[in-house]
This record gives C-alpha cells, structure tokens and sequence, in this order.
C-alpha cells in the first residue's frame, strides 16, 4: 500500500471548478496529468488551507493480527483531521505523480471528472502484488466528499488488505505564515 499512503492528505487537491470534463480509460499517470492540464479546470483547486477530516470505514486484513485490526479500527472510527497549506502553484493543476509517484506500474482503468462529480480507478501491478484504489464523490470549490476503497492483493495473508475510508474536505481560508 506504500504508493497510496498519502492519499488521505492529497485529496485535497482533487475539489476545483469544471470548465468541462475529463473522461479517459486505460490511461497512465501522466495521460490523465497533461490531459487535466489541458481540458480540465483553469483553476484546479483554490489555494489556501484546507482541512480533511478522514475517517476509516472499514478494514479488511485477513493477515493482521485481530488485536491490531481491532485497534486500528477503533483509532480511527473516530475522525481524523488532518491541514494542508496549498499554493497558488500546487492548487493549479496535478502533477504526474499525483497517486503513483513516480511507478509506472500503475494505470487509470477510468478517470472520470466533471460536474462536481469524481470516479477514478487505479491499478497497480507490481512483482509480489497488485493494488488498486476507487475513488467516488463529490466536490464544489470549496469542499468535498469522497469514499475511497485501497485494496491491495499479495501472494501470502499478510500482503491482503482491503480498506475504506471516506474524507471530508473544506477549504477554511488563508495559510498562515510562520515568522522570523
């Protein structure tokens, strides 16, 4: 799961105004980057601070022990928060590596975006596992709600995991700046 661990923090930068859509299947990382560059939104998201609040729904780790399972639901039944400080630069578009990094193993089986509306998956095949990642919701410029399902497949019980979360985001103004 190590290219999907910051998801729950970048999020963020998935709420923005349409111009249009962007409808791809099959597509690689940087398809859909330049593609969004291109046909999506002029101002990809607005800057400011933003402030998710993530909360787990649930986990499925057949390989987990059950007391680590059952603690790590309960931490997390209960919402996390979470602020980012977003530039003008960082709010305007997404990189290639916005999911992935920088694997090339992995490709948008759908990319779906526009009209306030997400829904994305994202495989990635590796050597000792596969991973995917959905992602559905909503968004305005100013906020978002989205449920996110991680699952990731392995040769033993310890490499399978399934978990979804759902992520709450609104922007609440301006970054502040640290002096001195």
């Amino acid at each position: 799961m190590r290219n999907f661990a910051i998801v729950p923090i970048m999020l963020v930068a998935l709420s923005g105004c349409d111009k249009g859509g962007v409808e791809m299947k099959n597509a690689s990382a940087n398809d859909v980057a330049e593609t969004m560059r291109k046909e999506g939104p002029e101002q990809f998201i607005d800057p400011g601070k933003w402030e998710q609040k993530v909360t787990l729904v649930s986990i499925d780790a057949p390989g987990m022990p059950k007391e680590a399972r059952d603690a790590m639901q309960q931490a997390m039944s209960k919402a996390q928060t979470n602020e980012v400080c977003l530039s003008e630069k960082d709010a305007k578009s997404p990189r290639e590596d916005f999911f992935t990094g920088k694997d090339e193993n992995c490709r948008y089986e759908h990319f779906n975006w526009g009209s306030g509306k997400i829904d994305l998956k994202l495989m990635c095949n590796h050597p000792n596992a596969h991973q995917e990642m959905t992602l559905a919701g909503t968004y305005e410029p100013k906020s978002y709600s989205m449920t996110m399902t991680m699952a990731n497949q392995g040769k033993t019980p310890e490499e399978q995991m399934k978990m979804t979360m759902k992520v709450d985001a609104k922007n609440v103004g301006q970054c502040s700046v640290k002096q001195g």
